[in-house]
């Protein structure tokens, strides 16, 4: 039986691609040692284009009388000013270009010019090694780190010392909590209720936040911040799982690296922190097979964020109180208590982490 895997692990072996969305120049080799902000690739890309009608600018009675008056070829470069196309004669009249470029296509009279490009840089969003190759798109960059994923982040990016500000798994962040000392630092706490909390954030500013969980009501006001927000275990009102939290704690004052940016230009799955670490170990799988012994975390309520491991597989489809017949697995709590959970509410955490 399977479930999802959320990796929540003191030391693997991180390997994350970077790929371009367009083809372009690969600016690393194989092996090469890269650093947070480093380039791995580039790309030019078009942004404005200039459409010359030779045709109704001469004139002319069809575009087969334009081609012949057109002094250019696809492909070439324009500088300033230079002539298109002219009729020759005593009274000669020229088209010269609107402005500097390159000619993309002549079609029916028509000459297509290129006139404006930027360049696209991707970025390593990672410290590690060159382990891979993407031919004309990028490469993938692998390297020792702890690793906590998490259910949700509002897209953004950042590199920053981190500050726990949790005692415990159920610990509240409150503007109080965000002095002068949290500026420039990545936030850890296990919930977030108040709104005014992330105006407070913004202003400091703080670098991101790590949050077990917060009200769905804050989703909108989230994805406005200008910094990376990391739910671990989605919205609700739960808390914080042990596990994540004794790690958090464990690297506090370190610098992190909190990526909540889910796109095309890398195979991240989900949100996570990374901390760098020089200890080396496989990664996990995306998917997990449950067996008994194994440490869970439960990602909906009433258990929202509590884990525990599994004592067995319960046999066929269990009944539950609502009535569902699902899969389920008996779990002991990390209170000591014995829960059913259906299996799709489990996600299979990374490691066993003794008190």
């Amino acid at each position: 039986m399977v479930t999802s895997f959320t990796q929540i692990t003191p030391s693997i072996r991180l390997r994350r691609s970077h790929s371009l969305p367009v083809a372009g120049t690969v600016l690393v080799r194989l092996g090469q040692k890269v650093n947070v902000g480093d380039p791995l690739a580039e790309a030019v890309i078009p942004v404005h284009h200039e459409l010359v009608d030779v045709v109704r600018a001469l004139g002319l009675p069809g575009p087969k009388t334009a081609e012949k008056m057109i002094q250019r070829k696809a492909g070439e470069t324009l500088g300033e000013n230079d002539i298109l196309a002219e009729t020759g004669g005593l009274f000669s009249r020229i088209i010269r270009t609107p402005a500097p470029g390159k000619i993309l296509s002549i079609r029916e009279g028509q000459i297509l010019i290129q006139t404006e490009t930027k360049t696209l840089t991707l970025a390593s969003r990672y410290s590690g090694t060159v382990a891979e190759i993407l031919t004309d798109r990028g490469a993938v960059i692998e390297a020792s780190a702890a690793v906590i994923q998490g259910i949700w982040g509002n897209g953004k990016f950042a590199q920053a010392i981190l500050m726990m500000k949790s005692e415990s798994p159920n610990s509240l962040l409150s503007s109080a909590d965000l002095g002068i000392t949290a500026r420039g630092t990545i936030i850890a706490c296990s919930t977030l209720t108040d709104p005014a909390v992330l105006d407070t954030a913004a202003s400091l500013p703080v670098e991101g936040l790590i949050i077990g969980c917060m009200p769905a009501a804050l989703r909108e006001k989230a994805l406005a911040q200008p910094y990376p927000i990391l739910l671990l275990e989605g919205f609700g009102n739960g808390r914080m799982n042990s596990d994540a939290h004794k790690l958090l704690a464990q690297y506090n004052s370190h610098e992190v690296i909190l990526n909540t940016q889910i796109d095309a230009s890398s195979d991240l799955l989900q949100p996570e922190v990374v901390i760098p670490n020089p200890l080396e170990k496989e990664a996990a799988p995306a998917n997990f097979r449950v067996t008994s012994g194994q440490r869970v975390r439960i990602h909906t309520a009433p258990f929202l964020g509590q884990t525990g491991v599994i004592e067995k597989i319960l046999p066929g489809l269990t009944v539950l109180p609502n009535g569902l017949r699902v899969y389920a697995a008996s779990v002991i709590m990390d209170n000591r208590e014995r829960r059913t959970i259906p299996i799709n509410n489990l996600d299979s955490i990374g490691f066993t982490q003794n008190s």
